[in-house]
Order: C-alpha cells, then sequence, then structure tokens
C-alpha cells in the first residue's frame, strides 16, 4: 500500500486545503491537504518537505505529527496517509504545478459542512486540528 505525507497548514483557527485536479486518477475534484508519494529511501517528513514545495510552494518550518490513517477501497485509492500540523513555514502558498486546481482557507465550520474531502476519513482529523488551534470541540 503507498504511504502518502500530507500537510496541514494552520493560520487563524483555519487549515489550507488544495482541490485536486479533474485529471487525477483518483479522488477528482476533491479537497485535500497537499501532499503525496513518500519515495524509496525517504522518510515521510523529508517526502513532506518536498511534496509542499512542489506543489505549493511552501518549505515547512515548523511542523507536529498528527497521526495516520489507512485509507482502503478500490485498489488505486488505498494508501496509508501521514499528516503533519505545520504552523510556521517560508514562502506563501500558491499554486505551481498542474495536481491542484484552487486552494482556500477553511474554518472549522467549513470543513463540517465540505462533503467533498479526500480521502473521506480527512474530515474527523481536520476537525481535530483546527479546533485544537482555536480551542473549541470538533
Amino acid at each position: 500500500m503507498p504511504e502518502i505525507a500530507m500537510g496541514a497548514l494552520i493560520q487563524n483557527g483555519t487549515v489550507l486545503l488544495a482541490r485536486r485536479s479533474s485529471r487525477r486518477k483518483v479522488h477528482r475534484d476533491r479537497w485535500s491537504m497537499p501532499g503525496g508519494h513518500i519515495e524509496d529511501g525517504e522518510d515521510a517528513e523529508t517526502a513532506l518537505r518536498r511534496e509542499l514545495m512542489e506543489e505549493i510552494g511552501v518549505m515547512p518550518q515548523r511542523w507536529q505529527f498528527a497521526g495516520k490513517f489507512a485509507s482502503e477501497g478500490l485498489p488505486e485509492a488505498s494508501a496509508t496517509f501521514h499528516v503533519y500540523r505545520i504552523d510556521q513555514w517560508h514562502g506563501y502558498p500558491q499554486l505551481v504545478d498542474d495536481e491542484h486546481t484552487e486552494l482556500r482557507w477553511f474554518s472549522l465550520a467549513a470543513i463540517e459542512g465540505e462533503a467533498e474531502l479526500a480521502p473521506p476519513q480527512l474530515g474527523e482529523m481536520l476537525a481535530n486540528l483546527v479546533s485544537r488551534e482555536t480551542g473549541k470541540p470538533a
């Protein structure tokens, strides 16, 4: 099963999500955290730094492991996700490649109301990360 490193950029009680391109193999047009595959010889933190620079042009400066979960279903969509909470980074988030079509900051209420998260298990983890930042229960 592939291993994926993802970064939750947290700012002012919101989290940055990226809308996946309609040309992606799985989870087309769904909101997700930026990140990607952990390559052979990489650890999850190295992959996280590389992927965030490649996808949104930021370099994490301070992060904390938030947890991991497995998404199982269709073979092409099954993976283990390593999620990191990032509260300091260098650079301004922007679309760098064509993997995503939009970036948006989501509040807790917006996360809870968003049905198009990829993978679907992401909702609970994102809600917990943002509620920890704001002090409001998820």
